[in-house]
């Protein structure tokens, strides 16, 4: 905003500046953390409700440096890496962007991987952002390892997306939609249920979008994860789903039964009350039928 020569700043008081900086960094879903001389002065929200403290002085009480949060494990940046410990920041940035990676645990001790930024916007003063990767790191390993997919069907395994489920999570909030959980149990005897397990997924894949997620849930159930308006689109969603299984070319799937139990996210409901619901929905429904709870 261009201001007119003649015209002064109204704000003195060096806290408001303060109130409105702390606004900004308030206002970012990142942790942000402000230095001055490499000492942690000033933490934006998500940072303290991350470290389950009220300001920097308590997170200086409690945990000393702000690297002492950092886990020391050889696959990211910690202050051992650095010759002079209090001065990690400069050490990081000069690292290659995709190693600038450090970990720290929650308050609940969960462990988080975060890319890191900083930059210096006046003399002595570093803001440093944390970035928040640890789907997308753990996404990486599992893909790396080649622990994404089950083998014998095809499908997503059910580790790789309880442990990515958070992005549904996400996507849901961002496009204003719901996450809809339609769980499809195959009713066959042990042989013939494995003979067709690829056939049976390669059937639901070509019929879902690319955003939608197909898992090997059990031994002969499958969870199929999609975004959805209404629960009455995803019941018409899971009842398509029963009649294109078994079309060109997979007529084989005839000779297999199955069942389907759905449900739609609720509000914010969390994933494992969403699970819990479509479990039950699966028990209600009879062969060949799609039960919404």
């Amino acid at each position: 905003m261009e201001i007119a020569h003649k015209e002064s700043y109204r704000v003195h008081d060096e806290h408001v500046y303060r109130d409105l900086f702390l606004s900004l960094m308030n206002g970012q879903k990142n942790l942000i953390v402000l230095l001055h001389n490499n000492i942690p002065i000033l933490f934006n929200q998500p940072f303290m409700d991350f470290a389950d403290v009220s300001s920097a002085k308590e997170f200086l009480r409690e945990f000393g440096s702000l690297p002492n949060r950092f886990v020391p494990h050889d696959s990211y940046f910690h202050a051992g890496k650095a010759d002079h410990p209090d001065e990690w920041v400069s050490t990081i940035m000069k690292l290659p962007e995709h190693d600038r990676i450090i970990s720290m645990l929650n308050s609940r001790i969960e462990p988080h991987a975060f890319s890191v930024a900083a930059q210096s916007p006046a003399k002595d003063y570093t803001l440093v952002t944390f970035t928040d990767i640890s789907e997308d790191l753990i996404k990486r390993i599992m893909i790396e390892n080649d622990v994404s997919i089950d083998k014998e069907s095809g499908a997503y395994d059910k580790n790789y997306f309880l442990h990515t489920s958070k992005s549904f999570h996400d996507a849901a909030l961002f496009n204003k939609k719901s996450i809809g959980i339609t769980l499809i149990e195959l009713i066959s005897s042990d042989p013939e249920g494995e003979k067709y397990l690829h056939d049976f997924s390669s059937s639901i894949k070509s019929n879902i979008r690319q955003s939608d997620m197909l898992v090997r849930w059990g031994k002969k159930t499958f969870l199929l994860a999609y975004l959805v308006d209404t629960a009455e689109n995803a019941m018409k969603f899971s009842r398509k789903l029963l009649s294109v299984m078994r079309e060109e070319p997979f007529e084989n799937l005839h000779t297999i039964h199955m069942r389907l139990g759905t449900a739609v996210q609720n509000q914010k409901e969390e994933l494992p009350a969403i699970l819990e619901r479509a479990q039950k929905a699966l028990q209600q429904s009879g062969d060949s039928q799609v039960t919404v709870l």
